[in-house]
């Protein structure tokens, strides 16, 4: 019986260093918890634009953690009201330090086919690997056609800036759905 015990003991005791050293090191790996949040430094977006044009959105952001993963994009469009969020993922090379623009191509869907002068409303955040979210940017949008998108200001007006993604929502003609 005394043989039995010991060698029970044995196999829970010998174990325990390996799970505690195990927990311990798996638990770093995720990085601080809570962390530091991203901040968005920097951002622009011409007010008005032609249905069909791209519209860029100008971010630049950063991150001491360097961990930054997503933009959460939500638009919200007059006489139709919100869109479903749209996450897009960001890159490796652009987790701690970004200078850029996203893409949002506004004849997706009904997009030709909106009635003059539609108002849009870009809300735009930047959630890091332990969900912590940067500030919110707002920015207002009119479709009217003939409208030219107005060029960004310092420090978007260099050359060479990276494409950071493509906001994918599709938008909708309130009169009659999705237009193909």
């Amino acid at each position: 019986m005394k043989t039995l015990v010991k060698a029970l003991i044995i196999l829970v005791l010998i174990p325990l260093p390996v799970v505690l050293t195990c927990c311990t090191t798996m638990g770093g790996r995720g990085g601080q918890p809570g962390g530091s949040p991203p901040v968005i430094t920097n951002s622009f977006a011409s007010k008005e634009l032609s249905p069909g044009d791209i519209w860029k959105i100008y971010v630049e952001a950063n991150d001491p953690d360097g961990d930054m993963r997503q933009f959460v994009c939500a638009i919200k469009q007059v006489g139709y009201g919100d869109y479903s969020a749209d996450y897009v993922v960001i890159k490796k090379p652009h987790r701690e330090k970004m200078k850029g623009y996203l893409a949002f191509y506004s004849g997706a869907g009904g997009g030709f086919r909106l009635g003059e002068w539609t108002q849009l409303t870009l809300t735009l955040y930047i959630r890091d690997r332990d969900r912590n979210t940067s500030d919110k940017v707002v920015f207002p949008l009119v479709l009217s056609r003939g409208s030219k998108q107005a060029p960004p200001p310092s420090p978007f007006n260099t050359g060479g800036l990276d494409r950071l993604g493509t906001i994918a929502t599709e938008l909708k003609d309130p009169r009659g759905g999705y237009s193909f």
